[in-house]
């Protein structure tokens, strides 16, 4: 999944005022009539829901809008370039900084030094866009005015030059794009906890579920259709639930439960906005020292800052310390982002069935001790998701 980019965006540039004179017979010199150069075209960002990944800047790294055209004779105007849009998925984040034009001449800039500025990006710069909407755009760089022609210039004593303004040069812009999926509930843990397998249970999902760490190498997405619609719930909520399913095909909300008799995007639509949808993120298993680069990293918590709650998984199967095995997490999360560890969170204590009973009860009874909210259950048999389920609707809300 690629979910970070750096590309250079250029608008356009203003076309040259004309310089013409129209003549007139028996005299030397005519009237001015030079028309004004043309606008150059702009540059925006969109967010759509046609992308889910930022694979598509991969390799092309440089946009530019076009350029206006010079102005011409008898007044005529020049035309404006055109406006230049680049589509990014839902949930892109764009940060930027000027860059170096290259060049001071209305023919374009060059591409090699943008680059070169590019790479001396300072990740640091001030937040520019977060685009969580769809539909939403946004102007990244501001394309330069024409110049005006000799009809609306004149010297100190009222001549007028025989040449047009030249065009004022587009803005440069250095942009680092990551993108941060958009989800309600996010799930964490250490290595094979169980992650994938709850998601594959309480989703339409088919993540790859295998017993061996790092099975999950990117976030993962499901859609948690969870019953009933709480019709108490206030108009904000359920705007909210729609515009999530706005995007989806009708192949993507038939993958998440509706079923072949509906024919049509807006009656399947219809039935899933009767019942509580939430959408879950699995992200990559996080160790100790991943904030310095171990394991996977630390990258992928990006996909869970906008969540509402988190589930942190632990594998209680096995002879390690529980409680230090969720301190490694926690750790984690407070190193990458103090934010994100102050979000709600639900203790999953997964593969009850393969201990017994009362060891199980043992754990739930030294989490809740320890003032954590706290559920066993078995992501493999589905056993015990109904509590789990409801009480992550509650908290979600």
């Amino acid at each position: 999944m690629i979910d970070y980019a750096r590309i250079t965006v250029k608008a356009g540039d203003g076309g040259a005022g004309s310089g013409s004179f129209f003549r007139i017979p028996g005299k030397r010199y005519g009237k001015a009539d030079g028309g004004d150069g043309g606008r150059g075209g702009d540059v925006y960002l969109l967010a759509t829901r046609d992308l889910n990944t930022l694979e598509s800047f991969r390799y092309v790294k440089d946009y530019q809008a076009k350029n206006g055209t010079n102005g011409l004779s008898r007044r005529r105007r020049g035309a404006d370039g055109r406006d230049l849009v680049i589509k990014v998925p839902v949930g892109t984040l764009v940060r930027g900084t000027t860059g170096s034009m290259g060049t001071t001449s209305t023919k374009g800039f060059d591409h090699k030094k943008a680059r070169d500025t590019r790479d001396t990006f300072d990740t640091r710069d001030t937040l520019v866009f977060d685009l969580t909407q769809e539909g939403q755009r946004v102007l990244v760089a501001r394309g330069g005015e024409g110049g005006r022609g000799n009809i609306h210039l004149k010297d100190e004593f009222g001549r007028r030059p025989k040449i047009g303004e030249r065009g004022k040069i587009g803005e440069v812009y250095h942009l680092i794009l990551e993108l941060k999926l958009i989800a309600d509930v996010g799930i964490i843990g250490l290595p094979n906890s169980g992650k994938s397998t709850l998601l594959s249970a309480l989703t339409a999902a088919k993540p790859k579920v295998a017993p061996y760490p790092f099975t999950t190498l990117e976030p993962n997405l499901g859609v948690l259709i969870a019953g009933p619609v709480n019709r108490f719930l206030p108009a904000s909520a359920h705007s909210r639930r729609n515009s999530k399913l706005e995007g989806l095909s009708l192949g993507s909300l038939r993958a998440v439960g509706i079923p072949s008799m509906i024919a049509t995007r807006d009656q399947a639509r219809d039935t899933l906005n009767s019942r509580d949808t939430l959408v879950l993120a699995d992200i990559p298993g996080l160790i100790e020292g991943a904030s310095q680069g171990r394991g996977l990293g630390d990258l992928f918590l990006r996909h869970i800052e906008r969540t509402k709650i988190l589930l942190h998984l632990i594998d209680i199967s096995g002879e390690s310390d529980k409680w230090q095995d969720y301190q490694v997490v926690r750790n984690e999360l407070k190193a990458y982002s103090k934010e994100l560890a102050k979000k709600k969170e639900i203790i999953v204590l997964n593969k009850t069935d393969l201990i017994d009973p009362h060891t199980v009860d043992k754990y739930v009874g030294f989490f809740r001790a320890k003032k954590k909210k706290t559920f066993a259950i078995s992501a493999f048999k589905k056993e015990n998701l109904t509590e789990l389920v409801n009480q992550v609707v509650i908290q979600s809300e």
